[in-house]
């Protein structure tokens, strides 16, 4: 059984470029997931990184219904359980936790490890991810280390998703990757533009990086 089921995969892929968001007060949750859907992204990774992070996933879910809610650095199995329940699509981690994959898979929930090195490749294969997470993507040698690191396993047909270092500049280099299924940008809505409540600027950031995607990928 795949942890990040095709139809999941295929959702987050037409979402296109995956806003990723570390928020600090609940109150601007709704706001930036409607800013960001303004701008035509649909897909989030919201980090378990606040006291906020939780009860935002919750208050998009509820008012946001047109984005779908990622959450990354699950790194506790009870994680797992909690973001599924309040209505998150998937989970993603920043490196591979054998114990979480498992509990990702026994409670159901769509789930992508972070991995780095081939031998990470290879150990989350053999537990069933063909969708994973390259991170940190930019300081790790940005596309070029994918292009090397993942030619031994292309007849694996695995799927990565790269984030961390990724910017609007390396945007089309990614895009040129067949192997890759989307991109995540923490730029979009950064944490500054969060909190100064500079919507209309995460709103235009948002369709800046959806219209550069759509272009390198046709």
């Amino acid at each position: 059984m795949k942890v990040m089921p095709a139809d999941i995969q295929q959702r987050i892929a037409d979402g296109g470029v995956v806003a990723v968001l570390s928020i600090e007060n609940v109150a601007d949750a709704v706001p930036v997931a409607q800013a960001l859907v303004e701008g035509g992204i649909t897909v989030i990774e919201l980090a378990l990184r606040s006291d906020a992070a939780i009860p935002s996933i919750e208050q998009i879910v509820k008012h946001v219904p047109q984005m779908n809610v990622g959450v990354g650095t699950i790194l506790f199995k009870d994680q797992v359980k909690r973001v599924k329940d309040l209505g998150a699509l998937f989970g993603v981690s920043p490196g591979l936790n054998a114990e979480i994959v498992k509990e990702a898979v026994d409670n159901g929930f769509p789930f992508a490890p972070g991995i780095s090195t081939a031998s990470e490749i290879e150990l989350a294969y053999s537990l069933g991810c063909d969708m994973l997470k390259l991170f940190p993507a930019g300081p790790l040698g940005g596309p070029d280390y994918l292009k090397a690191m993942g030619a031994p396993y292309k007849h694996l047909n695995l799927r990565y998703f790269p984030l961390g270092g990724v910017s609007q500049k390396t945007l089309p280099s990614w895009g040129e990757l067949s192997n890759v299924i989307t991109v995540g940008g923490s730029w979009i809505a950064n944490r500054q533009l969060i909190a100064e409540h500079r919507f209309e600027e995460i709103a235009s950031a948002a369709a800046v990086a959806q219209k550069k995607w759509k272009e390198i990928r046709g």
